[in-house]
C-alpha cells in the first residue's frame, strides 16, 4: 500500500485560528496514500475537522488562519495550486451537509456540480441518475433538499462529491445521521466505490465498529491536536487501548468489556401521564408526515423514539415541544391542551435540544449562551455564575467560554446546545440526536447528568439512532415507520421482534449481537 508516492505529506505542520491562541493542529507529521483507507480519531475539538479543511485547501485561506511546517499534495505545497484545483480533486462530505448545498432541488444541486465541471448537458441526466442510484436516492431526484431527512441530505452531499470523481475523499462523521441499517449500507456502498475507483479515503468517526474491518490505517489525535498514534487499527486497538481511552477516544466495542448501564425499572414508574397525543396528523406541503398517531408518555420515563431516516421522529418531537402545530388531533401536556399553554410558562417546563445545534444559538459567547436561560428564569448573578461554571466544566467547554458559539467544532456545538438546557430541572426534556458527534468521555458525562435529572423526576425523550444507548438507559421505546407508531413498549421486548427491527431498519444492540456471535462459535 505504501510503495507509491504519498498523495499527502505533512511535516511538522501546525495550524491556529489566531497567532495568540494555542494551535488546533500542533506539529503533526504523517503521509497519506492513494487507495489507502485511513481512520482519523480524536476527542471532540482535537482538530480532526480542521485537518480535513487544511487538506482540502480551504484553510487557512478561507478564514485567515496561520500555518507553519509543510503540507504537500502530490509533492507540491498545497498553497501553490491554482484556486479550485484542490477542491475538485479532494472531496469532503462535511459534518453538516446543509453547508454544501447551493440549489433547492436534488436534481438541480447535482446539475450545478456538473455545470461547474463543464460537463455537456447531454450527459448530465445519465450521470445524475447513476450517482443517485449509487447512494440509494433515485426516487428523490425531484425532491426539495430541505424536505429530506438529515441522513438523506448527507447522501445528496456524497452524490455531489462523487460526481467530481475525486482522487481523495474525506468523510466527516458520515453515518452520524443515518439509521442503523442505512449506516451499514452507506459504509458498504462507500467501500465498494472506493475499491472500484481506487481513491484514497480518510474517515472521521466516533462510532468506528463497522469501519474498522475496512481500514488499513489508524491515526489518532490527542486533545492538543498532536499525533497520538499512527498504526494499523488492530495494533492500535490491542496495544494502545488504554492510551486511546484516556484521550477520550471511542474504541470498537469488541476490544472493551463494555459496562451496560441498568435502565430504571418500569415496574415502579409513575402512573401519571405527562404527554398524551390523540389522533395526531401532520402534513408538510400537502404531504402527510404523521398519520393519526395516538400514544402517551408517563411521568419519569426515559423514552427513546427510533426508526429509519425520514420516519417522522424529529417532526414528532417538534410537535410535543409546540414548535409545530398538528393539522388535526390534540396534544395534552400535564393534562392541559398544549395549545392552551403560554410559551413563557411552557418553556420553563419543557427543554428542547435541536438536531442542528446552531438553530438555537442567539448569543455572542459560549458563556452568555449557557447563562441565557438562567437569566430568563430569574437566577441571581452568583447562582448563574456558579451553575454556568459547573455546566461548562461538565461539558468540557470551560476553556472555550469566551469563544463565539459558531466558531466551535461540530462536537463542541452539540455539547453547548445540550448544556444550555440543563440549568434547571424541567418536567420534560426532549433531545434530537444528543450524542451525535461526541467522544466517549463527553457521552459518559452527558448521560450521567441526564440520568440524575431523570432520577429527580424529569421525563426524558431521545430521538436517536444509537441502539446501544437505548439498550443501556431507556425503559420505554417508540418505533416509527413512515409516519406511524409500529411499536410502543420496552427495549427488552423490542430486541425479540426480529421482523419488526428489519422493517424499521434497526439493529439489536452490540451486547446482544456479541452474545449471538459467541453462541454460534
Amino acid at each position: 500500500m505504501k510503495n507509491h508516492q504519498p498523495i499527502f505529506e505533512l511535516d511538522s505542520f501546525s495550524f491556529s485560528f489566531d497567532k495568540h491562541d494555542e494551535p488546533s493542529l500542533n506539529n503533526v507529521s504523517f503521509s497519506l496514500y492513494a487507495e489507502e483507507v485511513t481512520l482519523l480519531l480524536g476527542a471532540s475539538g482535537s482538530g480532526k475537522s480542521t485537518l480535513t479543511l487544511c487538506l482540502n485547501g480551504l484553510y487557512p485561506e478561507a478564514i485567515d488562519g496561520f500555518t507553519s511546517g509543510d503540507l504537500l499534495y502530490k509533492g507540491r505545497s498545497i498553497s501553490s495550486y491554482p484556486k479550485g484545483v484542490i477542491n475538485q480533486e479532494i472531496g469532503i462530505v462535511f459534518q453538516d451537509p446543509e453547508s454544501q448545498f447551493c440549489m433547492v432541488r436534488v436534481e438541480d444541486e447535482l446539475a450545478f456540480v456538473l455545470e461547474n465541471l463543464s460537463i455537456p448537458r447531454s450527459q448530465m441526466k445519465q450521470r445524475i441518475e447513476h450517482v443517485l442510484d449509487i447512494v440509494g436516492l433515485s426516487q428523490y431526484k425531484k425532491h426539495n433538499i430541505h424536505q429530506l431527512s438529515g441522513g438523506q441530505k448527507q447522501k445528496v452531499a456524497l452524490a455531489s462529491i462523487l460526481l467530481m470523481d475525486p482522487q481523495y475523499l474525506i468523510l466527516d462523521e458520515p453515518t452520524a445521521n443515518l439509521d442503523p441499517i442505512s449506516s451499514i449500507e452507506f459504509i458498504e456502498t462507500i467501500m465498494r466505490i472506493q475499491k472500484e475507483r481506487r481513491f484514497g479515503l480518510l474517515v472521521i468517526e466516533h462510532e468506528i465498529d463497522d469501519w474498522e474491518t475496512y481500514a488499513h490505517r489508524l491515526i489518532a489525535l490527542n486533545k492538543k491536536g498532536e499525533i497520538l498514534l499512527d498504526s494499523t487499527p488492530k495494533e492500535g486497538f490491542i496495544n494502545h487501548l488504554q492510551e486511546l481511552r484516556s484521550n477520550r477516544i471511542r474504541v470498537p466495542k469488541r476490544y472493551v468489556n463494555r459496562e451496560i448501564a441498568r435502565p430504571p425499572s418500569s415496574e415502579k414508574e409513575n402512573k401519571e401521564v405527562i404527554v398524551n397525543l390523540k389522533n395526531i396528523q401532520f402534513n408538510y406541503k400537502n404531504k402527510q408526515i404523521l398519520n393519526e398517531l395516538s400514544f402517551l408518555i408517563k411521568k419519569g420515563r426515559f423514552c427513546a423514539i427510533v426508526g429509519e431516516n425520514g420516519a417522522g421522529k424529529s417532526t414528532l418531537l417538534q410537535l410535543i415541544a409546540k414548535l409545530n402545530k398538528p393539522v388535526s388531533g390534540s396534544i395534552d401536556f400535564l393534562n392541559i391542551p398544549l395549545s392552551d399553554w403560554h410559551e413563557n410558562e411552557l418553556y420553563k417546563k419543557i427543554g428542547y435540544v435541536f438536531q442542528n445545534p446552531e438553530h438555537q444559538f442567539i448569543n455572542q459567547t459560549v458563556y452568555d449562551e449557557v447563562c441565557f436561560g438562567m437569566k430568563l428564569s430569574g437566577y441571581s448573578r452568583v447562582e448563574t455564575e456558579r451553575m454556568a461554571h459547573q455546566l461548562l466544566t461538565d461539558f468540557d467547554l470551560l476553556s472555550d467560554k469566551w469563544k463565539n458559539p459558531f466558531s466551535l467544532s461540530g462536537g463542541q456545538k452539540r455539547r453547548l446546545s445540550v448544556a444550555t438546557m440543563l440549568h434547571s430541572t424541567p418536567d420534560l426534556l426532549l433531545f434530537d440526536e444528543p450524542t451525535f458527534g461526541q467522544d466517549a468521555y463527553t457521552i459518559s458525562q452527558f448521560m450521567r447528568i441526564v440520568m440524575q435529572l431523570n432520577e429527580k423526576g424529569t421525563t426524558i425523550v431521545f430521538v436517536t439512532h444509537d441502539m446501544d444507548l437505548v439498550d443501556s438507559y431507556c425503559n420505554h421505546v417508540l418505533v416509527m415507520q413512515e409516519g406511524n407508531i409500529v411499536y410502543n413498549g420496552t427495549p427488552k421486548e423490542l430486541w425479540r421482534r426480529t421482523e419488526l427491527l428489519e422493517r424499521a431498519r434497526l439493529r439489536i444492540p452490540y451486547r446482544l449481537r456479541s452474545m449471538n456471535e459467541e453462541m454460534t462459535v
